[in-house]
């Protein structure tokens, strides 16, 4: 029998009182509130990461076919649901083991993380720096058996650093390859139905914070 997850959710007309709920009560919930209506009801609580290496290359990852949502399609670094009771910020530091067997340090504010990258920049092959960036909820494309879905979402995104070895965890991550940010906007253009809606819709939304992360804590 699987295990049972909670986690937190919100009705799209109240985002700011958290409800815990069944993952998987959740997703069906949602699915049949799409197909009825053709839109979500309430939203999900989420973490999306995004990595860079010290030169400026994004760390994509390859979704798991084993993957209940999204099966093999190419995805943002890191992503992960938030448990009720948990914090954003304890998520990423547990999904970047679970995911990638990355080890992180997760800051908020960008004084914390320049303090913390000048003192930690020699490190970066055995440590992930990420920054929280911001909180928004937003309406995502999904693939359900095949079929697109379109699920809220409450992210918190985040931004970091890691030059270290990457090993993707079996029915997590699949594999993973790195673009810079003007390769990946051309390979998206070209390969649209291989990339997942997460990261099409985050790259154009936030791509000029993603720039200007890059062009502070990177080596172009």
């Amino acid at each position: 029998m699987p295990k049972t997850e909670i986690v937190n959710t919100y009705l799209l007309d109240n985002p700011d009182v958290v409800i815990p709920m069944d993952r998987e009560e959740f997703y069906q919930e949602q699915i049949e509130a799409y197909k009825k209506t053709g839109k979500p009801t309430r939203a999900v609580e989420i973490i999306d990461i995004f990595i860079f290496n010290s030169h400026g290359e994004l760390l994509i990852q390859k979704r798991s076919f084993d993957k209940e949502h999204n099966p093999g399609l190419l995805d943002k670094s890191i992503g992960g649901h938030i448990r009720y009771g948990d914090t954003p910020d304890y998520t990423v530091m547990v999904e970047t083991i679970q995911e990638l067997q990355t080890p992180s340090i997760v800051l908020r504010g960008g004084d914390a993380f320049r303090k913390t990258f000048a003192l930690l920049s020699d490190y970066l092959e055995t440590i992930a720096i990420i920054q929280h960036e911001n909180v928004g909820v937003h309406l995502l494309e999904k693939v359900f058996n095949g079929e697109k879905v379109v699920i809220a979402n409450k992210i918190h995104l985040y931004y970091g650093v890691y030059d270290g070895r990457i090993r993707p965890v079996d029915r997590e991550a699949k594999g993973v390859l790195f673009y810079s940010l003007y390769d990946l906007e051309k390979e998206m253009k070209e390969l649209q139905d291989a990339f997942t809606g997460d990261i099409k819709f985050l790259l154009k939304e936030y791509r000029l914070s993603m720039e200007k992360f890059v062009t502070d804590f990177t080596k172009k």
